[in-house]
């Protein structure tokens, strides 16, 4: 027998036994057997091995595929399937793996992020109040709001965001949500990756209708930039975070462009593909002031009693007009319950251009208890809708959700910031041609009477609020404006900020 085969026996005769005195018995990996192979061990007694050894294998498709460019041929390769039949391996098992009330407490890490082009999901990366998230969620919006329960959403700012790469860092106000949770990051040095093929996993994501929903899953493909999961996504998951079974983030759903995983398709950037952007978010930071410490208006939890409406709303001579009007160039279109019941079961297109709301659909369906205004360019105008501006009384009204549509915005409000307990209600429509521009109207006593009314099924059921409850907008806040970006490419640093 050749010395190095006797070398390489001795070698793992020596391991057992060292094992035994430490009472560990000895598995055998896809390395014990690349360096049986190249210490020249014949085929038959590696297989003989195998098979009388425990074995704690990696018999991946991708790991598998490995094993030949390093020399070990088709019959080893057999063996080592054969002693991992149910390819239970394929899940390597971590030293310490997170609980699952551990995995509930990783909830309060993941929020909602709202900007005037929908909505997804995010997540709270350090106790400064970072926010990662998919940049195409934020996308130019000058509003950005972050929701972390029904009742308490706050302001964000926009540190820095890559649209390539699509990912975005936020700022928040973490006073505000002291019971806030931080999802640990896994970018640390250590002996064992952030995630491996066949690993469990599991995703928080925020769809619209429902709150950090858990999904779990295996991860089947691990490349340097992205993750490949058996989960089907939600639209509302983008920006949410992907937790190995060490509960740590090792990556965040979004849209991977064809350049990063070779189709366009909802997967799994690596968070430490994020890493970069993160330090050049950390460093705008200390340029830029800290956001405000205060909350802005949310959707009232209560659902609107559609049954009360159904029929008025259906009604043969149901008067859409009386719901319209203009102000300067854009027609504007006060989208009530029954207005948004109308239009969803009647399909009447003829008033608006609603087809223009076909993504927010779901936001604005009837049974929300808000009033939409919607304001678009008349026919014909060249003018494009910039910012909305709505006074109960003398009072500016700050909305629930500001949302820019084609051409033309729809924002959400409160059911009494248009009210005959305002007094006088006025709206003002700015235009980017000229935003310094004013567009006004005073709303008809009828026009508003004629919501009051609409909204009566709400107040009879859940009580009438006073207007002195409305959310006012702060003086220093017109637009909701965030500091230009830095944008870069994860794959070429030679333009990364220093």
């Amino acid at each position: 027998m050749k010395l190095p085969v006797l070398f390489a026996i001795c070698l793992f005769l020596v391991t057992a036994s060292r094992a035994n005195a430490q009472e560990t018995i000895p598995r055998l990996t896809n390395e014990d057997i690349v360096k049986m192979v190249q210490a020249g061990v014949s085929t038959d007694q590696i297989v003989a091995t195998i098979k009388k050894s425990k074995t704690d294998f990696d018999t991946s498709p991708s790991a598998l595929a490995v094993l030949p460019k390093r020399g070990v041929p088709n019959e080893i390769l057999l063996a080592m399937l054969d002693s991992d039949p149910l390819g239970s391996n394929t899940h390597r098992t971590r030293k310490t793996e997170i609980s699952a009330s551990g995995f509930q407490q990783l909830q309060t890490s993941v929020v909602t992020v709202w900007s005037e082009f929908g909505s997804g999901t995010g997540f709270i990366i350090d106790e400064e109040g970072l926010v990662l998230t998919s940049q195409h969620v934020v996308g130019p919006s000058e509003y950005i709001g972050v929701q972390f329960d029904a009742k308490r959403k706050i302001p964000a700012k926009l540190l820095a965001s890559d649209r390539d790469a699509d990912v975005a860092i936020l700022w928040i106000n973490l006073a505000m949500i002291p019971d806030a949770s931080v999802a640990p990051l896994a970018t640390r040095q250590r002996d064992e990756p952030s995630v491996v093929e066949g690993e469990r996993v599991v995703t928080i994501g925020n769809p619209l209708q429902e709150r950090r929903t858990f999904t779990t899953g295996i991860a089947r493909k691990v490349d340097k930039q992205s993750i490949s999961l058996d989960i089907n996504f939600n639209q509302g998951d983008s920006g949410g975070p992907l937790f190995n079974s060490a509960g740590e983030a090792v990556g965040m759903t979004t849209f991977l462009r064809p350049d990063i995983s070779g189709s366009g398709v909802y997967g799994v950037l690596r968070i430490e593909q994020t890493i970069p952007l993160i330090q050049y978010a950390r460093k705008m930071m200390r340029r830029t002031r800290v956001p405000p410490a205060r909350f802005l208006p949310v959707d009232p939890t209560e659902p609107f009693p559609l049954d009360a409406i159904k029929t008025v709303a259906t009604a043969k001579n149901f008067d859409m007009p009386r719901y319209s009007f203009d102000v300067g160039e854009f027609s504007v279109l006060l989208m009530t319950p029954t207005v948004r019941y109308r239009l969803a079961t009647v399909a009447q297109r003829d008033i608006t251009p609603f087809d223009e709301l076909s993504n927010l659909a779901e936001y604005v369906s009837a049974h929300r208890s808000v009033l939409f205004i919607y304001a678009a360019p008349r026919s014909g105008s060249k003018t494009e809708f910039d910012e909305m501006r709505l006074f109960c009384g003398d009072r500016e009204v700050e909305p629930i959700q500001p949302a820019q549509v084609a051409t033309g915005g729809i924002y959400a409000y409160s059911p009494k910031s248009v009210s005959a307990d305002c007094g006088k209600v006025k709206l003002e429509i700015y235009s980017t041609e000229n935003s310094s521009k004013v567009q006004t109207r005073e709303l008809d006593r009828k026009l508003i009477a004629r919501v009051d009314e609409d909204f009566s099924p709400y107040y009879q059921k859940y009580g009438n609020p006073p207007v002195a409850l409305l959310e006012t907008r702060p003086q220093s806040v017109s637009k909701f404006k965030s500091e230009k970006p830095y944008k870069w490419k994860w794959w070429d640093m030679s333009k990364y900020p220093k």
